[in-house]
């Protein structure tokens, strides 16, 4: 997909991916996609499927370039990277990287394909290389071409960062699954009036898939290691698209985990996006709600199946509650 959008100076181009397929996996995938980044339900209503994320006319704010890459397109599964721009009070970048099971079509995570502990080692390993990088970069004599404050702001914001590692506040990396490695990137990501001294920039953690063996879970071993398309499939985690019926009545997709938001659901007949808030849940129950002015106007209260599926019920404040179920 792609259209050019008529009120910028620059008359920005935008491109997005759409897997022309008509299996479930294939709509799975340009739904997680679509609602994540485009706040929408492929083929929901607008003039093109950008219409709720470019600036509205008149306005600059909004996101203001949008491309992607295909990363790796295996029979197991699907990765790819979008790059853009949003402009708010100034211009800034963002990259943003999805990887998909090509049988269901749902995401993909490092919990789905590592163990907890492998996980947190992963994560360690890469927090000490950034860590070696932000050492040996404060160690070294300051960059030539700057001033004294410039260098002391660069060498404040290099420490801010190594702490913040320390702290764990890196956890939520970009991450790519590529045909025989994964890539982690690791960077401080300095705020937009001090990119310019960002002179380690992001770099790439490359990980083989036979070093990342001892770390991977059983699906995870299989689907990268092995290269299987039979792969017994994980255990769903809390992220994903689900299709199901109200009342055995009402289409409905439901997304839990999207970029753009905890939860979105839709009406198949009509695809246009609610938003929906996470409740606290109690006794394995998940409750979403939609609101209004802060008063919640309908209400989802599901549980996991054995299936890996979701069941509950949806209900508007004062009516019965109707049945629900998702797959």
């Amino acid at each position: 997909m792609s259209a050019k959008h008529a009120t910028l100076g620059d008359y920005a181009e935008f491109h997005f991916p759409l897997v022309q397929d008509k299996t479930k996996a294939a709509r799975r995938i340009n739904t997680w996609l679509q609602v994540s980044l485009l706040e929408r339900f492929p083929g929901g209503p607008g003039e093109t499927p950008f219409d709720a994320v470019w600036p509205k006319e008149g306005s600059w704010t909004g996101v203001t370039y949008l491309d992607y890459q295909v990363v790796t397109n295996s029979e197991g599964f699907l990765s790819i990277v979008f790059n853009g721009e949003y402009t708010g009070a100034y211009p800034s970048a963002f990259s943003q990287s999805y990887r998909f099971e090509t049988r269901t079509g749902q995401p993909l995570f490092l919990t789905t394909l590592f163990t907890d502990d492998g996980v947190q080692k992963l994560r360690y390993r890469v927090d000490e290389l950034q860590l070696d990088d932000i050492d040996a970069f404060l160690k070294a004599a300051p960059s030539s071409g700057l001033d004294q404050e410039e260098a002391e702001t660069q060498a404040d914001l290099y420490r801010e960062c190594g702490e913040n590692i320390r702290k764990g506040l890196y956890d939520e990396r970009e991450w790519q699954l590529r045909a025989d490695a994964l890539v982690m990137m690791r960077g401080c990501g300095f705020p937009h009036v001090a990119r310019a001294l960002d002179d380690l920039g992001d770099k790439e953690s490359r990980f083989d898939y036979e070093t990342l063996a001892p770390w991977l879970n059983e699906y995870g071993r299989c689907l990268l290691l092995e290269k299987r398309t039979d792969c017994p499939l994980p255990e769903r985690g809390p992220e994903g698209v689900f299709f199901g019926e109200i009342d055995d009545r009402f289409p409905v997709t439901l997304v839990l985990g999207a970029w753009s938001g905890p939860a979105w659901y839709a009406y198949d007949k009509y695809k246009v996006p609610i938003r929906l808030h996470r409740e606290a849940s109690k006794e394995g129950e998940r409750v979403l709600t939609r609101r209004d002015d802060g008063d919640s106007t309908e209400a989802f209260t599901l549980k996991w199946t054995d299936q890996g599926g979701l069941a509950g019920t949806w209900r508007r404040p004062g009516k019965v509650p109707l049945p629900v179920r998702l797959n």
